[in-house]
């Protein structure tokens, strides 16, 4: 990078931050979609916003990480000192190698968490579409996707229970006795709620599961 324009990550993940304090930084769609637009209008071409139950992260390239920051706390609900207390903020290279430790799964609760790379796709892809996606992000998000794909093949990383979902389930059928004949009632939404109805249908093997 040139002229003072560096790699940067921002941001706060499971490990530092409460899920209340997680749940104030969240970035839904619509959010999202506004804070690229505004970064769009502030000059910047390269900026990718990960928000997940886990984590909100915005990577970009820049020259004063805390523009980033005044985004997250513009178009979230979290504010500066917050941020300040639990966030972090990643430069350069080990910016650059965290967004493959993410998108490899060795950043989430679950080692070798095979949803993760798919919420990263789907991250670059919504930037992309906004046209805040240049040569540099392609790169870098096109060869996190080969480690993940390296790693899952070539490795033993990502057997067992590799989600937040299939571990919530694999809990259950270890500690609930005859679990297919019990009433379960989940409280959670989107995704990762789906992904856990589905796995107890499926570990359950009860006919008469289902989710809406």
């Amino acid at each position: 990078m040139k002229n003072g324009i560096q790699y940067f990550v921002v941001g706060l993940c499971y490990k530092n931050a409460d899920l209340l304090t997680r749940g104030k930084f969240t970035l839904n769609k619509e959010q999202t979609k506004l804070l690229l637009e505004k970064a769009k209008a502030d000059g910047l071409t390269e900026l990718i916003v990960n928000s997940t139950c886990n984590r909100t992260e915005i990577y970009g390239i820049i020259s004063d990480p805390n523009l980033l920051i005044s985004y997250l706390c513009e178009f979230s609900e979290g504010d500066l000192e917050c941020f300040r207390e639990k966030g972090y903020v990643l430069e350069g290279k080990e910016a650059i190698n965290h967004v493959f430790r993410v998108g490899c799964g060795l950043e989430s609760q679950i080692l070798g968490d095979f949803e993760i790379i798919g919420q990263l796709k789907k991250s670059f892809y919504f930037s992309k579409k906004h046209k805040m996606v240049n040569g540099f992000s392609e790169r870098l998000v096109n060869s996190v996707i080969q480690s993940s794909k390296r790693i899952k093949t070539e490795t033993e990383i990502s057997t067992g229970a590799t989600s937040v979902s299939f571990a919530s389930v694999h809990y259950i059928l270890e500690n609930v006795d005859e679990v297919s004949h019990k009433n379960i009632l989940l409280f959670g939404t989107g995704k990762i709620g789906r992904n856990t109805c589905e796995n107890l249908i499926k570990h359950t093997q009860n006919e008469t599961c289902r989710f809406d």
